[in-house]
């Protein structure tokens, strides 16, 4: 497998993280890297305003973190980003409009980081792209795919594609090495029917529902999450509730809350391995003083620490 070259990002590197498009001379704990476009379901509406988040995130670096020595003071290990080798790898390229290149690329990405033991992080892109990323994981056995979302996702089509944002658990559903899939703070409306929830619940998915970890706290979750699980988390922002994070599309009233989230991404490394991140439907246009772009580049941080110190830091 030769190694992903990507784009440049347009602005300086996530967090002023060092920037590295030749995946060659990859030498991380973990790569931070754009997906910017998803497949569309109506040629008219390509690209959306998704496509700009991993541009939009990097812009409001100086926001998100101060300086990489800054401790994170809700941490017990109180870490900071300087104990560990993060990288910026760039964006995956567009090259002539060809977008299912760029799902190959994309997968190709995530499957050699895996390769080289670095925790890929990548950010979209609306959902859809968690698609190719879920397929590049097949380096792996056994995963648990940790869904924080709004919507169910199992769309087997949706204007006869396959590949767009209604798919991706039903695609991952599909895939030899996704063994269970928990789907946290599904709620109200959104694109799946009646049949849909069957299949989902035919298959195995766990869903917890927002109204049901309001009430009985996000510990239920976590307790019936496996022990020493293997666990990739797609992070749809729209899981959480607007007031969190009101940068996205689909807004749904009664989401996640950010000490719900904190408290999963906690049990998940107490109870496993995050063997990786991936972050969609960020929508720039909807955002409000960079909450969004604040709270989701936190959140990304805030899961990695958590993770490499309880693996110990670089040296």
């Amino acid at each position: 497998m030769s190694a992903p070259k990507t784009d440049p990002p347009k602005q300086h590197g996530f967090v002023g993280l060092r920037v590295v498009t030749d995946w060659e001379k990859l030498d991380a704990d973990a790569v931070i890297f754009g997906i910017p476009y998803g497949k569309p379901y109506d040629p008219m509406n390509f690209p959306n305003n998704q496509s700009k988040a991993p541009d939009a995130l990097r812009a409001a670096s100086p926001r998100i973190l101060i300086e990489h020595d800054a401790i994170d003071t809700d941490l017990k290990t109180k870490n900071c980003v300087s104990q560990f080798k993060l990288i910026d790898g760039g964006d995956i390229p567009l090259h002539d409009k060809d977008v299912q290149r760029h799902y190959k690329d994309a997968e190709q990405a995530v499957r050699y980081a895996i390769r080289k033991g670095v925790i890929p992080v990548s950010i979209g892109g609306d959902d859809g792209i968690t698609n190719p990323v879920i397929r590049g994981l097949d380096g792996f056995t056994d995963i648990t795919i940790i869904q924080i979302d709004a919507h169910l996702d199992w769309r087997d089509e949706r204007f006869g594609e396959k590949d767009g944002y209604s798919s991706p658990m039903r695609r991952a559903s599909e895939l030899p090495q996704i063994s269970a899939i928990h789907q946290i703070g599904i709620r109200s409306f959104g694109s799946s029917r009646k049949i849909d929830l069957e299949e989902a619940q035919r298959w195995g998915a766990k869903i917890h529902s927002a109204q049901k970890i309001h009430t009985h706290g996000m510990k239920s979750v976590i307790d019936a999450l496996p022990k020493d699980g293997q666990f990739f988390v797609s992070l749809d922002v729209d899981g959480l509730d607007p007031t969190v994070i009101p940068g996205t599309i689909a807004l749904a009233p009664g989401g996640i809350m950010w000490w719900e989230l904190v408290e999963l991404f906690e049990g998940l490394v107490k109870k496993g391995k995050i063997v990786g991140l991936n972050v969609v439907e960020l929508a720039p246009k909807n955002d409000l003083n960079q909450i969004s772009m604040i709270a989701v580049g936190r959140l990304i941080l805030k899961l990695l620490m958590l993770q490499l110190s309880s693996s110990g830091p670089s040296s």
